[in-house]
């Protein structure tokens, strides 16, 4: 009869194998082997081509720690003027600390289609914050929720007061 406390004609204790299966399984899932283009941040949302065109934070919704970032593809003044209510956007959660993050589950970033009210949350993926200044946050991200919810590039946000 096999010892269950073991793994299986190993002789490791069953939950020092377990741990180390664990380990090497979240390697692979980091988010960090994302590469990010050069080009503007663009993808998909809701399986239609979006590219970044007007970024601004929402400093009702920002924290001490984090930007939240409205991003969309239509153009208007940050700060002062509106997206349509049927714009699509991406909500992202920028931290304010120059550095290259992986996305999980605390860090997440957010599809919005505006035709459905549908919001997609990625929890994989890389986020880069290359400059911080008082007046705009500037990086890169790779990540996606799904094949239809994917962006990849650079952008820079406009902070509101």
């Amino acid at each position: 009869m096999q010892n269950s406390k073991t793994a299986r004609g190993a002789g490791i204790p069953a939950g020092i194998w377990y741990l180390a299966l664990a380990i090497v399984a979240g390697c692979g899932s980091s988010g960090g082997s994302a590469t990010i283009s050069s080009q503007p941040l663009s993808g998909k949302i809701g399986g239609q081509p979006w590219t970044l065109a007007t970024a601004a934070s929402n400093s009702t919704l920002s924290t001490a720690d984090q930007f939240w970032v409205d991003a969309y593809s239509e153009t208007f003044t940050p700060c002062s003027g509106s997206a349509s209510l049927s714009a699509d956007e991406i909500i992202l959660t920028l931290p304010k600390t120059v550095g290259s993050y992986n996305l999980s589950i605390n860090l997440n970033e957010t599809f919005y289609i505006a035709s459905t009210s549908d919001n997609f949350v990625a929890t994989s993926g890389e986020l880069v914050i290359s400059e911080v200044t008082a007046t705009t946050i500037s990086g890169g991200a790779n990540f996606a929720y799904n094949a239809d919810n994917s962006v990849d590039g650079q952008f820079q946000a406009t902070i509101c007061p």
